[in-house]
């Protein structure tokens, strides 16, 4: 008899056990491409033109941008989703390579708040040396920032990537 009371605890802590590493290993995270075909589309139409694009759909405003291009020639573009909700932003970032995605990874904002503390003096630097030389990057232990330059005006904007993650975009 008392085998049988030690089932349910067995099966609690198997299930328990399952979920996490479910979790844990993005099972559940679906990337938002696979949901929404918009995203693919658009990160094609920026690698094919080389130039940012918007659309909007519904609730549902896309900005399709190209953040830069790798070594090897990869370009990294990131799609955000916006949604009417202030605040609510999807991120997807994409390397693709001859035509073809080659990777896909999904994020969410970080700010100048959930970055690391080095990497602010970093991103101050690039901000003046892209404010004098139109566009600058510099390297923070597996972060990268990148510094363009508006072509009117003195406002810089910051990519800050994390891989090819977007992890953060900031306008000074």
């Amino acid at each position: 008899m008392k085998k049988y009371k030690l089932i349910p605890f067995l099966v609690l802590i198997f299930i328990f056990i399952f979920s996490t590493q479910a979790f844990s290993f993005g099972i559940f995270n679906i990337p938002y491409n696979k949901s929404d075909s918009n995203f693919n589309k658009l990160a094609m139409r920026v690698y094919n033109s080389g130039s940012p694009y918007i659309y909007t759909q519904g609730a549902y405003t896309y900005n399709a941008m190209p953040i830069t291009t790798t070594m090897s020639g990869c370009k990294i573009i990131a799609v955000i989703r916006t949604m009417q909700i202030p605040g609510n932003k999807n991120i997807e970032n994409y390397k693709i390579c001859n035509g073809s995605i080659s990777e896909v990874e999904n994020t969410n904002p970080a700010g100048w708040n959930n970055l690391p503390n080095g990497i602010k003096p970093v991103i101050n630097n690039v901000v003046s040396e892209a404010k004098q030389y139109g566009k600058a990057t510099a390297n923070y232990y597996g972060y990268r920032v990148i510094g363009k330059k508006q072509a009117y005006g003195n406002t810089v904007y910051i990519y800050v990537l994390n891989g090819i993650k977007l992890e953060s975009i900031m306008k000074f």
